[in-house]
């Protein structure tokens, strides 16, 4: 558990690999918003959260391929873009920004053979299924996924799921190559995704529904100040926190104010 301190000397490197992100995503004429706990510490606080200690962008996926497509040569050496696609041992759906040469231990991630620095979270803005049957299929997908690959590459890693049948899938998909479980990942978000009207961060900290968003609430982008920098936030913001969350401007209670560097 960080100190205040340190907490704050955190929360200020993630600030500045922020501004790098945001550095070469206006160079390239890229869209992103802030999204999830950094949206809501932009609009309750005005910046981070207290006791949080990371930051959360999403991209509209034409913007986000693009971004691991131009970026990664775009960086200042002393940060590394981190997807599937760069980074072999990378277990998630979404991508990360790392600053190099730091270190913050993430207790699921720290068994795996690759930078650890820093970092903010950067997550794609996909096409969502319109019944809630497909819908939440592709969540579960994902995420089943996700802990294929992160058993396969991080020797700590222990599957949470009780229900036998998601144990047998989850035992059967860890024995498949990497290569075939990112195949697999990127043929789910594209087959169930098609078609469908509403955006969703799939591979998100939150799940199903709370990561499905209408579209016309990233039709346009406000500016929100965070951390007294200007970035942009989607103009549905209100109704983004508010299926998120709940009563978003209601701090959690004590035992619920913890970031995400705990064991």
């Amino acid at each position: 558990m960080e100190t205040a301190d340190e907490l704050r000397s955190l929360q200020l490197a993630e600030l500045e690999i922020l501004l790098e992100f945001q550095r070469v995503c206006e160079k390239l004429g890229l869209r992103y918003y802030l999204t999830a706990g950094t949206l809501l510490g932009a609009v309750r606080h005005k910046g981070f959260i207290p006791w949080d200690d990371d930051i959360d962008v999403a991209m509209p996926r034409r913007d986000y391929d693009r971004l691991v497509q131009e970026g990664p040569g775009l960086f200042d050496p002393r940060y590394i873009y981190q997807e599937y696609r760069t980074e072999p041992n990378f277990p998630y759906y979404f991508a990360k920004l790392r600053k190099r040469d730091t270190v913050v231990e993430e207790p699921i991630l720290r068994a795996i053979q690759m930078e650890q620095g820093i970092y903010i979270d950067i997550f794609p803005l996909d096409r969502c299924p319109d019944g809630d049957r497909r819908a939440t299929l592709l969540f579960k997908g994902i995420e089943l996924l996700d802990c294929a690959v992160l058993a396969r590459v991080s020797p700590e890693f222990a599957c949470g799921y009780q229900k036998p049948y998601m144990r047998l899938l989850w035992g059967l998909l860890r024995r498949f190559p990497n290569r075939w479980l990112f195949a697999l990942r990127e043929g789910t978000r594209k087959l169930l995704g098609t078609g469908g009207a509403r955006l969703c961060t799939a591979g998100g900290h939150h799940g199903y529904p709370r990561e499905v968003y209408q579209p016309e609430w990233f039709r346009q982008t406000v500016a929100l100040k965070f951390e007294g920098h200007g970035f942009p936030a989607p103009c549905g913001w209100e109704k983004l926190l508010e299926n998120m969350y709940g009563d978003y401007m209601t701090p959690p209670p004590e035992e619920g104010r913890q970031g995400h560097f705990k064991e």
